[in-house]
């Protein structure tokens, strides 16, 4: 008992000491170039370019320019011909804001599958970001159905099949969006996987709805806590199915494994892998889509 309470008055003297105010210098982080880019098959590239903030910094207090790229010069090129992307306004892109080839410009450089692709960003500070990639051949779904959750009825999951070619090797993401409510194909949690565990097999599988973060209107806050989560049995859902190459793949899904330990102490830190050179981060990504619908069910 005794050392009990010696222990306890020493420690009681030490924090009583240590009462002087102690500055803390937090650290400064320097901004970085994030780079999303994508081309698709029969599409034009899109690119969008956009700063880090810095960890102890207020987003509130950031101007557009200091979250936007807006100044960049976007050069995409298929080994034969350079295309210039300007920026322009689309308000089917997550931030409304991307660099593409403009409209009513000829020749521009539309995406083939089985053809490679560079990318180059020339920053107004003079770097220079560079990446590669491939549009692979796309591999479609089988079908793809609506089908309910129990013991609920109207409300259920996105369901589809799909035949993986024999060899390891396929890349896969989801996309969705409902006709009349989603402005843009979303990406569900989960949504890009390989084929490890499924080489050469016909197998089944689901996705849950997707949420805009940049939308609060399809938020997945402002959602009926019932039917979080669920798709309708009157929803028309256009299925978007890509083929990616593994520099893609390793980008989103160590993207997703970031987000799901963000804020979480315990969680052991993860590294994004991206394709961007020079200390950018992101990727330049080639995919291959094919589409289908699920039309509502009866």
């Amino acid at each position: 008992m005794k050392k009990i309470i010696l222990f306890s008055a020493i420690a009681s003297a030490f924090f009583t000491a240590c009462t002087e105010p102690i500055d803390v210098q937090l650290p400064s982080s320097n901004k970085k170039i994030v780079i999303e880019g994508v081309i698709e098959n029969g599409k034009i590239a899109q690119v969008i370019i956009t700063r880090t903030i810095p960890l102890f910094s207020s987003v509130s207090g950031s101007t557009i320019t200091d979250l936007y790229v807006l100044d960049a010069k976007v050069y995409v090129s298929n080994g034969i011909i350079t295309d210039t992307l300007m920026l322009a306004i689309d308000s089917f892109s997550s931030i409304g804001l991307v660099y593409r080839h403009p409209n009513g410009r000829p020749n521009p450089i539309i995406g083939v599958s089985g053809q490679n692709y560079s990318l180059r960003v020339v920053t107004s500070d003079g770097n220079v970001y560079t990446a590669t990639t491939s549009i692979p051949y796309p591999i479609a779904l089988d079908s793809v159905w609506w089908k309910p959750q129990p013991p609920e009825d109207s409300l259920g999951f996105a369901n589809a099949r799909l035949s993986d070619p024999v060899g390891l090797g396929n890349n896969y993401r989801w996309y969705s969006k409902r006709a009349s409510k989603d402005r843009r194909f979303l990406a569900p949690w989960g949504a890009t996987f390989d084929d490890k565990l499924v080489d050469g097999k016909v197998f089944d599988f689901a996705y849950t709805k997707a949420y805009d973060p940049t939308d609060s209107a399809n938020s997945i806050e402002n959602e009926i806590e019932t039917e979080r989560n669920f798709y309708k049995k009157s929803d028309t859902i256009y299925i978007k199915f890509c083929t990616l190459d593994k520099a893609s793949k390793d980008f989103y899904n160590t993207f997703e494994a970031a987000l799901s330990s963000n804020g979480n102490p315990f969680a052991s830190p993860t590294t994004i892998i991206g394709n961007i050179d020079n200390g950018g981060l992101g990727v330049w990504s080639g995919m291959g889509v094919s589409y289908d619908t699920i039309l509502p069910t009866p």
